[in-house]
């Protein structure tokens, strides 16, 4: 077999061949015309998917697009403030604490700020040793010791249906048990600096519902004391 010629071999090897062809084997490498129709530089146009030679391309259509609608501004709401809740009523009764005695600053009240948890009662400060009794007549009903926190306490129940707390009370100054029956104004304790207490007070609370009883929540008991005080 006799060796092919240099222009052939150049055709196989995806050249051009004599005459300016394009030479890849099927019409489709040239966008689908027939051999020795398409010069090179048109066939490499269509390849690259550029322009033809001396023509320009087509403008691109311009789509207009609608603007974007406004997004609906609603007027603010408007919130009304809540009802302010109807005080507790008081009851008659005898203040806590014999002698004399003070409120103390914003830090005594109730809802005070504290580590973890709120103030849930109104200290009442006083000296160390001055008798606290009960105001209401009612039964002892709990009586403990929490050297972290209230120190020495006791909670009576009285005979209204409120739970009254003692805290931070003197130690070994407790004169009642648990289940004893006090009538308004008998001594129960003294006033004391033990548990978690900068200086002397009483811790006092009111519960409605049962002190640390599911329902039951403490109030306020500033508007209580000062009518017992006749404030």
């Amino acid at each position: 077999m006799s060796a092919l010629p240099a222009d052939a071999n150049a055709a196989n090897a995806g050249g051009a061949a004599p005459g300016g062809e394009v030479v890849g084997g099927s019409s489709s490498a040239v966008g689908g015309a027939s051999p020795g129709t398409i010069p090179a530089q048109r066939a490499s146009s269509a390849r690259t998917g550029g322009a033809l030679a001396g023509h320009k391309p087509p403008k691109p259509k311009v789509v207009r697009r609608k603007a974007a609608a406004k997004p609906r501004t609603r007027a603010p709401t408007v919130r009304r403030p809540a009802a302010p809740s109807p005080p507790t009523p008081t009851v008659p009764g005898v203040f806590p604490v014999r002698g004399p005695f003070s409120f103390g600053g914003p830090d005594a009240r109730f809802g005070a700020g504290r580590m973890g948890h709120i103030h849930e009662g109104q200290d009442v400060v006083a000296a160390s040793g001055q008798a606290i009794v009960a105001p209401v007549p009612g039964t002892v009903l709990w009586w403990a010791n929490q050297p972290g926190g209230a120190g020495y306490y006791l909670i009576e129940h009285g005979a209204d249906g409120r739970d009254y707390v003692f805290m931070h009370l003197l130690k070994g100054s407790t004169l009642v048990a648990v289940g004893d029956a006090v009538g308004a104004g008998e001594q129960i304790a003294q006033v004391g600096a033990t548990g978690d207490a900068t200086g002397p007070h009483l811790h006092f609370e009111i519960w409605l519902g049962g002190w640390q009883q599911r329902g039951g929540e403490p109030i306020d008991p500033l508007p209580q004391l000062k009518r017992w005080a006749g404030l």
